[in-house]
């Protein structure tokens, strides 16, 4: 479904829910399609699932090119409030990457049943000590394949990265800028409800350790993946994740 110019993908549960929804967050470049073993994964645990696309990533409304190259992570959650109006009540919020900052953005301003947050993007608070220059005249591309496998799909087998890798969206520079140099602001007194934090051992975009100071940062749980990397949700054992995740959410939420 679409609504308000949001791709929306939506898994029910065989039963009526008996627990909050899930809306699962992506990150740069991605789209709903990140979440396709998830969806069915959780709705089979007896909630309604969501996940949906950002304006210019697949599926979603096209914006104006001067508008999208100025767009911001925090301009992103109007999306997010799209489809937890959908879902109707407040949820549980999924993410990837740089998708963390959006739902915490989210989360300072509506309330929310849980926040996990799968190889998140750091917020300024926490800080990395990285200067990346990002050209803002430009959409921020992919790359080659084989670039894109090294860094962020090295998990997938090939046939399947290049799948992933061909369903990719350009970026907005601006948004691009925000989460690998760490620029946006978090008030961490604002944010309700418990929280998860996923590190990959073998993640280059978003180290362990960074992931471990936000986890410590906003006090919340931290769980370290061996032998995993940054696209955790596509990577074959994503299923293990998945369980880890709900035996979790079955012990903090209600």
């Amino acid at each position: 479904m679409t609504v308000d110019g949001v791709f929306i993908e939506h898994a029910a549960p065989e039963t009526d829910p008996v627990a909050p929804p899930i809306v699962f967050v992506h990150g740069a470049g991605h789209g709903s399609w990140v979440w396709e073993n998830h969806l069915r994964y959780f709705a089979a645990q007896g909630r309604n699932c969501y996940a949906f696309s950002w304006f210019n990533h697949r599926g979603s409304r096209d914006l104006p090119a001067g508008e999208f190259l100025k767009r911001s992570l925090v301009d992103t959650v109007e999306e997010l409030e799209t489809v937890v109006g959908v879902a109707g009540e407040p949820p549980v919020l999924i993410t990837h990457s740089m998708g963390a900052i959006v739902a915490q953005k989210y989360a300072e301003n509506h309330p929310v049943a849980a926040q996990i947050h799968i190889t998140p993007a750091i917020c300024a608070e926490v800080g990395l000590d990285v200067d990346v220059e990002i050209d803002p005249t430009t959409p921020v591309n992919s790359g080659p394949f084989e670039r894109a496998w090294e860094l962020y799909l090295g998990g997938a087998s090939e046939e399947d990265a290049r799948r992933y890798h061909a369903l990719l969206s350009d970026e907005s520079p601006r948004a691009i800028k925000e989460g690998v140099n760490a620029l946006v602001s978090v008030d961490r007194t604002r944010l309700g409800g418990p929280s998860l934090f996923i590190a990959a051992e073998h993640d280059v975009i978003v180290r362990a350790e960074a992931v471990r100071r936000s986890a410590d940062w906003f006090g919340s749980d931290y769980l370290f993946l061996h032998d995993r990397s940054h696209n955790v949700a596509l990577e074959p054992r994503w299923r293990e994740t998945a369980d880890r995740i709900q035996s979790w959410l079955t012990h903090k939420t209600w």
